[in-house]
């Protein structure tokens, strides 16, 4: 993992610590709606830098099969079209050095789309039943 997925995982594990403890706290319907998009968000978060994580070392597991010999390197009878594939797709790494950005953006767009759906549902329900709310 690179650094700045590994901030990105500390920080949004430590985030859901800290929500996990607040929960209680918390009386009011629509900061409850809150806190469950905040706590999906980065749930969706460390989930997204995980993945990418298990796939890039899956990439680098599958590039040390090719080395049939265990010499350390690659031979010219080992060099296949396959061993380029996944040599490129170890080399470039675009996905893993912005999983954090990208992987941010995407759990930022759907807890936003599931904090709108909540605080409709909750404000349907408190103005259905007032008194419950």
């Amino acid at each position: 993992m690179n650094y700045p997925s590994l901030i990105g995982f500390i920080i949004g594990v430590l985030a859901i610590i800290v929500l996990a403890f607040i929960e209680r706290r918390i009386n009011n319907p629509y900061l409850k709606s809150l806190w469950r998009s905040a706590l999906f968000f980065f749930s969706m978060y460390v989930l997204i830098l995980v993945l990418v994580f298990f796939r890039w070392k899956y990439y680098e597991m599958q590039l040390s099969t090719f080395d049939l010999n265990a010499d350390g390197s690659i031979g010219l009878k080992e060099y296949t079209d396959q061993y380029r594939f996944v040599r490129d797709k170890v080399m470039s790494g675009a996905d893993r050095n912005f999983a954090f950005v990208t992987g941010a953006a995407l759990s930022f767009l759907l807890a936003g789309l599931a904090l709108i759906l909540d605080l409709i549902n909750t404000w349907i329900k408190s103005k259905n039943n007032p008194i419950q709310s």
